[in-house]
């Protein structure tokens, strides 16, 4: 097997002064239409009415978006994420099973 492409995305949803933001991260070695017509980071706000894109061209939400992206960045690798790499783990585990059921590749495919 080899990886053709690797995307990481990851998602909050950040309580801060009273306000729901929902933060995302999306990263790619390769092309994804994830990060078309958008960078890597994307932060929207939730109202009353709607959920729309935070609008970093205004000036007053400049101070707004660094204070949510550095909260996000250093909350990267928080205790849920240890969760569920514990889990996966746990999971990659359970499938290697008997060594003998394995499949030794014997005839040279991928």
């Amino acid at each position: 097997m080899k990886i053709e492409q690797n995307i990481i995305s990851r998602h909050w949803t950040v309580l801060h002064q009273g306000k729901k933001f929902y933060v995302n991260f999306t990263e790619s070695d390769g092309q994804t239409l994830l990060l078309c017509n958008r960078d890597n980071w994307e932060v929207l706000e939730e109202s009353e009415d709607c959920i729309e894109e935070l609008d970093c061209r205004e000036k007053e939400n400049i101070g707004l978006l660094e204070e949510l992206l550095a909260f996000c960045i250093d909350n990267w690798d928080n205790e849920f994420m240890h969760e569920v790499l514990d889990e996966l783990w746990g999971q990659r585990g359970q499938l290697d099973g008997p060594k003998e059921s394995q499949d030794t590749n014997e005839g040279g495919q991928e």
